[in-house]
């Protein structure tokens, strides 16, 4: 049975929303949830730029590090964006050290430089969830 998520008592029906997805784990989905966030953020007349930025590096990290198909969880609360990517991989995330010379490997600095939070939380024996938070304005 199915049963309803209620919408918390400090949700503005007017914008904030809950997506929970399960896309498949295939690279070419990561420009596909980024629209899906683009778009959805554009109806709100909320910036865009940063919240589909982490969502593109989050998502990535889990298809490229992970293992199975990524989880994704974008709520739009009071102003502020959670994005949570999990993936059934129980290996710790690891931040390759700073090097200038490096073309890759950067998503994490980049989601640290964008976010106004982020971290990593351990889902028992089943993966972990990289989430970050995100004031969105308009």
């Amino acid at each position: 049975m199915l049963l309803p998520l209620l919408r918390p008592l400090d949700a503005d029906p007017a914008s904030d929303f809950r997506l929970d997805l399960f896309p498949p784990a295939l690279l070419g989905i990561v420009g596909a949830l980024r629209r899906l966030l683009r778009d959805t953020l554009h109806a709100l007349d909320l910036d865009p730029d940063a919240p589909c930025l982490i969502l593109s590096e989050l998502v990535t990290n889990a298809l490229v590090h992970g293992d199975g198909p990524p989880t994704v969880v974008l709520e739009l609360r009071c102003g502020r964006l959670y994005i949570a990517v999990s993936d059934a991989s129980v290996a710790p995330v690891v931040r390759p050290a700073p090097n200038d010379a490096r073309t890759s490997g950067r998503g994490l600095d980049l989601v640290g430089a964008l976010a106004d939070e982020w971290g990593v939380e351990l889902i028992g024996s089943y993966g972990k969830a990289v989430w970050a938070v995100v004031a969105v304005a308009g």
